[in-house]
């Protein structure tokens, strides 16, 4: 049996301050009880007396333990560490939603100058809705939606469709689908697929 070495008062306020001074047992602080520091693997046992070993408790919850082995023991976490983790959440966070709305925002312009495009080459005095552009850019990449919209405006101006029938609007989208299948097999064919 191994003789036992009682931690120094410096190892035990380490070992109390890693701990929130509270029991890791049950959660109790001071005043209401005594901490004391608590061995994980108890000397009788083989247990050193170093800061790895050693859990803060209260003289309730170490009297109750003895020298039995816990295996799963709760170790408050540190609070500093807490908030710098949750700090850091944040800003990743916020950087998410500064991008988010770059993104939209040029996406926005993107959708504009489409528009601008439709009417150049319409010769029309309007364009398809932002929302309707929006919808398209989100499915589509902008060369594909660009090219669509020009296809489709060259036939506005062409009189394929008068200017107050809707029929244009499933027609623009199945050019954007035919248009993006046509370049990812392209893209593949480039691959070696």
């Amino acid at each position: 049996m191994q003789k036992r070495k009682n931690p120094s008062k410096r190892l035990r306020f380490e070992v109390f301050k890693r701990d929130n001074f509270s029991c890791q047992y049950c959660g109790a602080q001071p005043p209401n009880v005594v901490l004391v520091c608590d061995h994980i693997d108890p000397v009788s046992r083989g247990g050193q007396t170093t800061i790895d070993n050693l859990i803060t408790a209260c003289e309730l919850c170490n009297q109750g333990k003895s020298n039995k082995v816990l295996q799963n023991r709760m170790i408050r976490p540190d609070a500093d560490l807490l908030y710098l983790e949750t700090q850091q959440e944040i800003a990743e966070l916020k950087r998410y939603q500064a991008a988010e709305r770059q993104r939209d925002d040029l996406l926005k312009q993107i959708a504009s100058d489409i528009q601008d495009r439709w009417c150049d080459i319409s010769g029309l005095d309007w364009s398809p809705n932002d929302s309707l552009i929006l919808q398209l850019l989100r499915k589509y990449s902008p060369e594909v939606v660009n090219q669509a919209v020009m296809i489709v405006a060259k036939k506005m101006s062409d009189g394929y469709w008068h200017s107050w029938s809707d029929d244009w609007i499933p027609y623009l989208w199945g050019v954007a689908k035919k248009i993006s299948t046509t370049q990812e097999e392209q893209g593949g064919l480039r691959d070696g697929n």
